[in-house]
């Protein structure tokens, strides 16, 4: 399996990348740098992955980007992602945000057909007792998860849903589309692993004036650890 680690060119991404490739070095996970799209529209920013049915526009660059093209051009590194799961030699993509932070390695198997979440958002990362909760050994059904900062896919799902989305196109912001409970319009479903093997650590956006630090129920493995 091999991370991906989504980022662009700014200093608190750059800083908050160089933390999360730190973090797979810590768990023996084998990652790459994506860099984001940026300084453009998100119409644009679908342009380039040459996917049918996304809405794309031949203009690129914008001084100042609104929050709506910043949230759409993240939306489009993760399908860039997907397309580089879906033509790789390894079996599992991570995908993970520049937030993000691995916390043990993935011990689990990571199944076909399925979106496996990895871990909630959290303002302190070390409320997390990652090391008495231990490794992932289960996967537990979930109907939505409050972002998209860390999960796993296989290569197989990763062809599944850009096929889906050359079907069906794009309806709002990837955590909208694929994650929010009552707002997902993929018919792939969603597991987080348990004991849970990641965070997304929140600290300054890169897109929104506030992070949202909001979270479904915690799972009971995490819930136990989350002090």
């Amino acid at each position: 399996m091999k991370a991906y680690i989504l980022k662009i060119n700014t200093q608190a991404s750059n800083e908050y990348a160089k933390v999360c490739s730190d973090s797979c070095d810590n768990v023996g996970l084998d990652w790459e740098y994506f860099q984001g799209f940026q300084n453009m529209s998100g119409k644009m920013a679908f342009n380039t992955l040459n996917i049918k049915n996304l809405p794309v526009e031949t203009y690129s660059h914008i001084d100042n980007p609104s929050t709506g093209h910043k949230a759409m051009c993240a939306t489009a590194g993760h399908f860039a992602i997907w397309q580089k799961i879906a033509k790789s030699k390894h079996d599992v993509g991570i995908v993970l945000e520049h937030d993000a932070v691995m916390l043990q390695p993935i011990t689990i198997q990571i199944p076909e057909n399925t979106i496996v979440v990895l871990g909630y958002k959290v303002k302190d990362k070390d409320r997390y007792d990652h090391k008495s909760a231990g490794v992932p050994n289960d996967l537990i059904r979930i109907d939505g998860h409050e972002g998209a900062h860390a999960y796993a896919i296989t290569k197989r799902t990763a062809k599944f849903l850009l096929n889906e989305l050359s079907v069906q196109g794009i309806h709002s912001a990837i955590d909208n589309d694929y994650f929010i409970r009552r707002q997902r319009r993929t018919a792939m479903p969603l597991t987080i692993a348990s004991p849970t093997p990641a965070i997304g650590w929140l600290r300054e956006s890169t897109i929104w004036q506030q992070s949202s630090d909001s979270n479904y129920e915690f799972i009971p493995s995490f819930h136990k650890y989350y002090k």
